[in-house]
């Protein structure tokens, strides 16, 4: 068999690694030595049930060096050791076992080792609770090398004092403005005090869990909220699991966000900062949210950056998104004003939750507010129409025939923005009376009625002169009465015809190479059919069938196709905006002559 052979870790190769690819920034030094103290401090109420002080004190000499002590359970020689000198060796271990346990943050036994991205030396100094009477200190360099020896336990308290030196380019770390952020940003929810010790022997707290005293409970937690992200909120949901997998607070923004932005939280793990970024454990609609949460039982990844997942993870988002759901849908009843502001701001947001959520759109959906050819109407006024409810999915289609179908008292909903179209057709699943109908390429003969027979012999020499014109747009006259009478055309292309406009307005804008491709799609819609269809009941119709100046018919024909292209929205082909600017200058010329 052969010869096992052990492996080697290069210390500073680790160190590289740490520096620039498992921690996003040397601020986490802070981090790990706070958790390392947590951690110890959670070991030593293990250790003795009755012991109830633990503490955390810094010491900072300006630019230059750097001390964390905790009084938790120490380290004796044997634990430094088997936890400092060996690289992922968690002293958070059972030792008999191996299992993590999990009253501790930290996992992976290199957190230590963060400190040498700012320092070229560790000193730590420690007496373990179990063993008083001796106490050590360790000094570890960055080459691997470390030595232990023995200090009088007299002058060394219980617990543990990392001391570090400034490494040049670092000094911006050893700073007391600069640390009391990152304790406060890293360890604000611990549950003992972290105290920044002066020189004159003062301390100051400095993870005050409420900035401000005075104050009822709902004040302190949206004062919170303004520190920590520097906004004042609309207002906040409180965040409680019923298995105890988090807690905290979703703050409401006071102003609109994208559903899917990616916004600033502060997420811990075990009073311990473990991320900023809520994609992993928030739902995908939250963007209208900022988040302070604290979990324990989730698992974090190596760098403690993100969480790990897994099942717990799975159901700790769906009781968040439970928690975030239930508390708006409680506001109708509770807060229904707020409740209005809130989707009035966050409507898109809203809308997202209640396409996911069969409670949440029941909930919200006599609130939601859609644009309609008879003004903006709520859900609870669409729920109750007893007619078909058409709607557009195409902006311009909408504004194409919205005024026609108002003429006839039909209701026309604009679902083009996002979601509407999925909410109107839920709203059919949730009321059997309520019957919608996607607005397609149709015919509008129930609008455009014959006009008397009388007035096609009127109007026959004026129907010859515009079919004339409009053939040179590949588009045929008829004459029809339809309301409103305000309405003196009215031009409708079928779904062919349509999607040719679009290729010709294309291959107009198109680098010749792709002028054989959109010819060959403009062959497969040639047998279009567009029509501009003239209202026997309009006034300015009737006065151009009674003009007797072929010439000045033709022209104001071509001024109503382009307007009626324009109002309608329809892509402009080359020449047709021209020519509506040469007959308007010949209509201002005749009006001068």
């Amino acid at each position: 068999m052969a010869e096992p052979f052990i492996f080697k870790v290069n210390l500073g190769g680790m160190i590289d690694i740490l520096a620039n690819h498992l921690y996003s920034s040397p601020d986490v030094f802070v981090r790990e030595l706070l958790q390392n103290g947590t951690d110890a401090i959670s070991a030593r109420n293990l250790y003795d049930n009755s012991f109830q002080q633990g503490k955390i004190q810094i010491r900072i000499q300006k630019e230059k060096s750097l001390s964390f002590s905790d009084n938790g359970t120490g380290l004796t020689e044997e634990e430094i050791h088997q936890f400092l000198a060996v690289i992922g060796q968690s002293s958070k271990r059972d030792l008999q076992t191996g299992r993590i346990l999990e009253d501790y943050i930290g996992r992976f036994g290199i957190g230590m080792l963060s400190c040498f991205m700012v320092t070229d030396q560790i000193v730590m100094k420690t007496k373990s609770v179990k063993n008083p009477a001796h106490a050590y200190e360790f000094k570890g360099c960055p080459d691997g090398t470390y030595s232990i020896r023995e200090l009088n336990p007299e002058l060394v308290p219980v617990g543990t004092e990392v001391i570090i030196q400034a490494k040049k380019g670092c000094e911006e770390y050893f700073d007391q403005k600069k640390i009391c952020e990152l304790v406060r940003y890293y360890g604000l929810p611990l549950p003992f005090p972290v105290m920044l010790c002066q020189e004159d022997g003062t301390e100051e707290r400095i993870n005050h869990f409420f900035p401000e005293t005075g104050q009822d409970f709902s004040g302190q937690i949206m004062a919170l909220g303004k520190e920590l992200f520097e906004t004042d909120f609309l207002g906040y949901i409180p965040l409680e699991s019923e298995s105890g997998l988090f807690s905290g607070v979703a703050y409401i923004m006071p102003y609109a966000v994208s559903v899917h932005a990616k916004n600033t939280h502060r997420i811990y793990l075990k009073n311990m900062l473990l991320t900023e970024d809520g994609e992993t454990i928030l739902p995908k609609w939250s963007g209208f949210l900022r988040c302070f949460l604290n979990t324990s039982r989730l698992r974090p990844t190596a760098s403690r950056e993100n969480f790990y997942e897994d099942e717990l993870l799975a159901q700790a988002r769906e009781e968040l998104s439970s928690c975030i759901s239930g508390y708006l849908t409680g506001l109708s009843q509770k807060n229904p004003d707020l409740l209005q502001e809130i989707i009035k701001i966050h409507f898109m947001a809203i809308k997202s939750m209640a396409c996911e959520d069969e409670n949440f759109f029941r909930t919200f959906i006599p609130f939601f507010k859609f644009e309609t050819n008879m003004g903006e109407l709520s859900g609870k006024e669409l729920l109750t129409r007893t007619e078909t409810v058409n709607y557009a999915l195409d902006m311009n289609q909408f504004h194409r025939t919205a005024a026609l179908m108002l003429s006839q008292n039909q209701l026309l909903v604009n679902a083009c923005y996002v979601y509407d179209a999925q909410l109107l057709r839920m709203m059919q699943d949730y009321e059997e009376s309520f019957v919608t109908c996607p607005l397609k390429y149709v015919t509008f003969e129930e609008f455009l009625q014959n006009p008397p027979a009388e007035a096609f012999r009127q109007a026959g020499q004026f129907l010859d002169a515009a079919n004339d014109t409009l053939g040179n747009f590949d588009c045929n006259a008829e004459l029809k009465s339809f309301s409103p009478a305000q309405l003196p055309v009215f031009y409708m292309l079928d779904e062919k015809a349509d999607i040719k406009r679009e290729i010709e307005h294309s291959r107009e804008n198109a680098h010749n190479l792709f002028f054989s491709m959109l010819d060959s799609f403009a062959e497969e819609v040639k047998d279009s059919r567009a029509t501009l269809f003239l209202n026997w009941n309009n006034e300015l119709i009737q006065k151009l069938i009674n003009l007797k100046n072929p010439e000045r018919q033709k022209v104001c024909i071509e001024i109503l196709y382009v307007q009626n292209l324009l109002t309608g929205r329809f892509p402009m082909q080359g020449g047709e905006m021209a020519l509506l600017n040469q007959n308007l200058i010949k209509l201002i010329e005749w009006g001068l002559a």
